[in-house]
């Protein structure tokens, strides 16, 4: 499970943390922690990231990032509290998603697979070695697996 605290880390003093964008995050969040609550059930670990302390992958910037922050554009899903890279260091999480989505893909319901039910998308898990890249937004294809 993730907190809000842990979600903003060091950048909860920036002018780009706006109520907005905070708004936006406690939505992601909710249906980040639903989801991992679903996995967990079925036996996939969520380990805490040693450099964060948290759930939260990367350094500093696997969750909001400020604008200028150097990472991702200034339109990005972090830098608008709609995306969160999520610690996954075996890649368990992603592997679990995957499976699930493809399964429900290829009997025509991917409406129902568990990143539809959360209100989620993922970067694929080829992109994403080492962490799960979740996101409330709708990446342009529409997929609920998407190449970034």
């Amino acid at each position: 499970m993730i907190t809000i605290e842990q979600y903003v880390g060091p950048h909860a003093k920036s002018k780009d943390w706006t109520p907005a964008r905070q708004a936006k995050a406690v939505i992601l969040l909710e249906c980040v922690n639903a989801l991992e609550e679903e996995m967990a059930a079925d036996g996939i670990l969520f380990p805490d990231n040693p450099a964060t302390g948290t759930g939260v992958s990367g350094k500093t910037f696997g969750g909001f990032r400020p604008q200028d922050c150097p990472q991702g554009a200034p339109t990005s899903s972090h830098k608008e509290g709609e995306g969160v890279d999520r610690f996954d260091p075996q890649g368990a999480q992603d592997a679990w998603l995957l499976a699930d989505y493809l399964k429900h893909k290829a009997a025509g319901t991917v409406d129902q697979c568990a990143l539809a039910r959360h209100g989620l998308y993922i970067e694929h898990p080829s992109a994403t070695s080492g962490w799960s890249h979740l996101s409330t937004r709708p990446p342009g294809s529409g997929n609920r697996v998407f190449y970034p």
